[in-house]
């Protein structure tokens, strides 16, 4: 039987902010600068598929913002 694992990532404005709920930017979120030290949507998303994750849904939320949704087969 196949099994997945699931990665859960909140994007902004073409940043990366959080993937499973863990902060992504160099800088702490919270100081200034803080989401310009998060990386850029589009090379997030081809170092995600090169790890094996498959996008596989969009949660738009508002304008700018959305949750995508990612699995890969952990299965063996």
């Amino acid at each position: 039987m196949k099994r997945f694992e699931y990665l859960v990532v909140y994007q902004e404005n073409n940043r990366v902010l959080t993937a499973n709920g863990h902060w992504q930017g160099e800088v702490p979120k919270g100081e200034e600068g803080d989401r310009e030290s998060c990386p850029d949507k589009f090379a997030y998303l081809e170092e995600a598929g090169a790890q094996g994750w498959e996008l596989v849904a969009i949660d738009p939320e508002r304008e700018g913002t959305a949750v995508l949704y990612f699995k890969r087969d952990r299965s063996g």
